[in-house]
């Protein structure tokens, strides 16, 4: 089967991520250096992780929040006793 066709088919399932790192992995040549399993793996895991982060993206903008806030916004030099 051709990579090309491949990747097609991978979009058509809305697997698009996974069809992306799969086509930077056959430009880079990287793809000998893993075994089936793992480059299977690896790329299901990139769209699931990527899946995950566009469900929590999609869930805050939907929450509404009067401010955007996150950790890294807290401020601890304050003295609090």
């Amino acid at each position: 089967m051709d990579n090309n066709q491949t990747i097609e088919k991978l979009k058509a399932m809305r697997l698009s991520d996974m069809a992306l790192l799969h086509s930077r992995h056959l430009k880079d040549n990287t793809i000998t250096s893993f075994t089936i399993d793992e480059y299977i793996a690896l790329l299901t895991d990139h769209e699931y992780e990527n899946r995950q982060n566009r469900k929590v993206e999609r869930l805050i903008k939907q929450a509404n929040f009067r401010q955007n806030a996150s950790i890294a916004d807290i401020n601890y030099t304050h003295n609090r006793n």
